[in-house]
């Protein structure tokens, strides 16, 4: 019997509900998976740019620290400013310490530390760190593995650290523009009996 209207109303069938819902359920799925892929591409997007963030500071602080140099006080011009382990010196710009200090720049197995008046050990790169070693550039433009005051006159023309790491290669080098000054000239003359 047909109705009033003359026509039959026809619905989904249960085969063509089933088969709509599987299509939506597939796209929800694609969506879902390149929607996950995107998260996980932008959450290493973020590491690696907090990671490049970090080791540009770390290299603008051995800069800072470096180009400043000066010798230490105590040295008198006889002490070594650095091996290929090791790097100290005296200069404005240390780290954490206020004003003139003397720090210390330092391999300890894979990993780099620094120390100033301040702080007594700050581990700058956790490493792992390979073939890592300071060197210094001389007044012939050699590089040298050890630098003692009193077989130069002046600081290095440069101070280069340099090692492998996870990531990549590090070479930080820093241009010393200061000559230096002798210890000597450094200290205050005593006032003499004269008054002055």
């Amino acid at each position: 019997m047909k109705g009033a209207g003359g026509s039959r109303q026809r619905g989904f069938t249960l085969l063509e509900a089933i088969v709509t819902l599987v299509i939506v359920s597939l796209l929800v799925t694609i969506l879902m998976q390149a929607l996950g892929q995107a998260m996980s591409l932008r959450g290493r997007l973020l590491r690696f740019e907090g990671e490049e963030r970090v080791a540009g500071l770390q290299e603008v602080w051995f800069r800072e620290s470096v180009a400043g140099m000066q010798r230490d006080l105590d040295e008198q011009g006889d002490g070594t400013l650095g091996t290929r382990d090791i790097l100290e010196y005296s200069t404005p710009s240390p780290l954490a310490a206020q004003g003139f200090s003397g720090v210390r720049w330092w391999l300890d197995g894979e990993r780099l530390h620094y120390a100033d008046t301040k702080v007594k050990d700050v581990v700058i790169i956790a490493g792992p760190l390979r073939n890592a070693a300071f060197s210094y550039l001389d007044e012939n433009d050699a590089w040298v593995d050890e630098w003692k005051w009193k077989d130069h006159k002046n600081p290095p023309r440069l101070v280069r650290f340099s090692a492998n790491t996870e990531r990549g290669s590090l070479d930080w080098l820093v241009p010393i523009m200061a000559d230096g000054m002798d210890p000597e000239d450094m200290k205050l003359d005593e006032v003499g009996s004269s008054g002055i």
